[in-house]
């Protein structure tokens, strides 16, 4: 049986409600509609920073076929003090360590920009995501770009719950289909 390892911040923990809801699980699953193995290795709070410390325990540990490594919401906020060059060294980092083989990068989400504008600006969202792009293309490995997708939404908030950072159900709904797009020919 295949093992996927969902490796990110609150977003991957399912962080809804003020709660802790392994959703992202459930929800590729159902789409796979196979036998396999998820792991939420997701921490709220999290940037690239805290998964260096932590992605042997709660990665490599486990052997996982698949990991899909997002992180970036914080990582991008203003308060996290993780310049463009720590991100793009973290997770050149994170991919050489799991493995290319094995690695699914994620580019940060999209913030609501009426209540995020000061600490998670557009402008600063795209630069993080160019840089994960760049790394995965140095790489070569899949990338899923969350953020091109919420944005070219009519209206990218329907993705977001009210706290205008974390995942709607219909947030949730778009990123399942991607990993399991990304992923399906591997499992």
């Amino acid at each position: 049986m295949k093992k996927i390892i969902l490796f990110g911040d609150s977003i991957t923990a399912g962080y809804r409600n003020g709660e802790i809801d392994i959703v992202l699980n459930t929800k590729i699953k159902q789409l796979l509609n196979t036998k396999i193995e998820i792991i939420n290795a997701g921490i709220p709070g999290d940037t690239t920073e805290g998964a260096l410390s932590r992605f042997k325990e709660h990665v490599v540990f486990y052997e996982p076929d698949i990991v899909t490594v997002f992180f970036g919401a914080n990582d991008a906020a203003k308060l996290s003090g993780i310049s463009l060059i720590q991100y793009e060294e973290n997770l050149t980092y994170l991919v050489k360590e799991i493995g290319t083989k094995r690695v699914v990068l994620v580019g940060p989400p999209y913030a609501h920009q009426m209540m995020y504008r000061d600490d998670r600006p557009l402008v600063d969202l795209m630069q993080y995501n160019n840089v994960a792009q760049r790394v995965a293309k140095t790489f070569n490995i899949r990338y899923i770009d969350i953020l091109k997708e919420m944005i070219a939404s009519e209206d990218p908030t329907r993705f977001l719950e009210p706290d205008g950072l974390h995942f709607s159900d219909e947030g949730y709904d778009l990123l399942a289909k991607l990993i399991v797009e990304t992923i399906k020919e591997r499992v």
